[in-house]
C-alpha cells in the first residue's frame, strides 16, 4: 500500500495493492501475475471475503481522484529551487530590506501560480 505525505495529510497513490489494503485491512494475499484480478491466496482473520474487480475499480477510481487533487502539490515540489538556492535568495532579499518583492518571494509566488491549489475540499 502506497500513501504520499502532503503536509498532515495521507493520501492514497492509485493502485491495486492500496486499493486491496483499504478494502480489506489487514488482509493477506497473493495475486496470479494475469490481467485480471485473482487471487492465488488469501487470508484474513476477519474471514472476509476478497473484494470483487468491480469493489477494487471503483476503490481506484476514488484514489485517482484524491491523487489527481494533490497534483499542485506534486508539480510545486518539482518546481520549487532547491533549499539552498532559496536561502541564498532569502539571505540576499533580507540584507537589502526586499521581502515583498524579492527574488524569493518571486520564485516562490511562480511555483504557486503556476500549480494553484483547486478551490473545492480534496475529495473523500
Amino acid at each position: 500500500m502506497t500513501f504520499k505525505k502532503f503536509k498532515n495529510i495521507n493520501y492514497p497513490v492509485p493502485g491495486l495493492d492500496t486499493a486491496i489494503q483499504i478494502l480489506r485491512p489487514g488482509a493477506k494475499y497473493e495475486l496470479s501475475s494475469s490481467a485480471d484480478v485473482n487471487f492465488i491466496q488469501w487470508i484474513d482473520e476477519e474471514n472476509r471475503e476478497p473484494p470483487t474487480s468491480e469493489e477494487i475499480g471503483i476503490e481506484i477510481l476514488r484514489e485517482k481522484k484524491i491523487y489527481d487533487y494533490y497534483k499542485y502539490e506534486r508539480e510545486r515540489e518539482k518546481q520549487y529551487p532547491d533549499l539552498k538556492e532559496q536561502l541564498d535568495n532569502l539571505y540576499h532579499d533580507i540584507k537589502n530590506n526586499n521581502l515583498i518583492d524579492g527574488e524569493w518571494i518571486k520564485s516562490i509566488d511562480k511555483v504557486k501560480l503556476d500549480n494553484p491549489k483547486p478551490n473545492t475540499p480534496p475529495p473523500k
